[in-house]
């Protein structure tokens, strides 16, 4: 192997707080210098850097037109010819085209495309998905259980599909009983209230109406807790929807709403159960950090959520968009705060031993020095 760095330049929409976007920044943060010259490639524009390490990354902006821009396959090839691009990494639908296209026509060597979670089943979209995965050399997946249903559907080898378990700064979300003081006082006046919280950009796949609607179900049982909901999104964002359904069950004392905060970490040990609704998941970021918090966990039996979670043991699971199933399962844990606590100890040992970063970063150095070496 050339003792040139290898370059790698990885596509996004746009850069904002979300579990995709958050896991791209710390595998870019963390690559070998020595081996990577990293690029951040965002098609729309930054909406928030996400402590990306921009002495060592290089961002790029394209600032595409609204919609469908027929020139930006010209406009990306066109850089990746410039920065002598070695591997174009391409993440979910919304660069895929583009990408992969982008890619052939700057005879870029190696084509490697990831997906997060949610992609497209419909007919229409199945056959282009089917075809430009086929025009990769390389597809990855954040979950074994992602990649069978990727196969399943779109119609390719399992085979060519490896899957890289997303990881966790452990050194970075973990308890903290300061933490835990400072942000439970601020989010609440009386300390003994159960705090349920989630963090998350408030959209249609998050499914944050079914948290709102359990709550109001255990406020009709007498079950007294507080919902507090992080998290924003520049675009397509829900939360004036979710504030009048909040509104609307009476529950406007019960749940805060607050926009993306920079201490994830502070928030995380406020809370004394952490929740996960979504309608479909990838490799959840979210649920390995609150895991490394030693948070008991309650998550929508969907995507990738199994891998990370054994039901019973390490966090519950619930049938998805079910409100009588997770109205049980919050109903379970805060009525068993023991075994809540075991769930949360039991899930920090597995985040601390499983989901470390460094391995994260190794799995997918890997991958690019395969291809690189062939």
């Amino acid at each position: 192997m050339s003792s040139k760095k290898i370059k790698v330049a990885h596509l996004v929409n746009y850069l904002s707080p979300a579990g995709k976007e958050v896991g791209i920044v710390k595998l870019l943060n963390g690559l070998n210098e020595n081996l990577f010259e990293p690029f951040l490639i965002v098609f729309d524009r930054v909406f928030d850097s996400l402590n990306l390490n921009t002495s060592k990354t290089e961002v790029i902006e394209l600032n595409k037109k609204e919609g469908n821009d027929p020139l930006l396959i010209f406009k990306l090839a066109k850089i990746l010819r410039q920065k002598q691009i070695d591997i174009l990494h391409s993440h979910s639908w919304g660069t895929l085209v583009e990408g992969v296209l982008g890619a052939k026509l700057a005879r870029v060597p190696v084509i490697i495309h990831g997906e997060h979670g949610t992609f497209h089943k419909d007919r229409k979209r199945i056959l282009v998905q089917r075809i430009l995965f086929n025009l990769t050399d390389q597809l990855l997946s954040v979950s074994d259980l992602l990649a069978d249903d990727i196969s399943r559907t779109i119609g390719v080898k399992r085979e060519k599909i490896v899957a890289i378990l997303n990881g966790v700064d452990v050194s970075k979300f973990k308890p903290d009983l300061e933490k835990r003081a400072k942000y439970r006082s601020q989010l609440l006046t009386n300390n003994q209230t159960v705090l349920i919280g989630t963090v998350g950009r408030p959209m249609k796949v998050k499914n944050h109406q079914l948290m709102i609607r359990a709550l109001a179900e255990l406020k009709k049982r007498n079950i007294k807790a507080k919902f507090v909901i992080i998290g924003d999104t520049p675009k397509y964002s829900l939360i004036d929807d979710l504030k009048t359904l909040t509104g609307s069950l009476n529950l406007n004392d019960d749940v805060q709403f607050l926009s993306y905060q920079q201490d994830i970490p502070g928030y995380l040990n406020a809370f004394d159960i952490f929740v996960l609704s979504s309608l479909s998941e990838g490799c959840s970021n979210v649920i390995q950090e609150a895991m490394a918090t030693g948070l008991p966990i309650v998550a929508s039996n969907v995507g990738g959520n199994p891998e990370l979670i054994e039901h019973g043991k390490d966090g519950l699971l619930f049938t998805s968009n079910s409100v009588e199933a997770l109205t049980e399962a919050l109903k379970y844990l805060i009525e068993n705060p023991e075994q809540a606590k075991k769930l949360g100890q039991n899930a920090l040992r597995k985040a601390r031993t499983k989901f470390s970063l460094p391995v994260m970063i190794q799995n997918y150095e890997n991958i690019y020095l395969k291809w690189i070496q062939q």
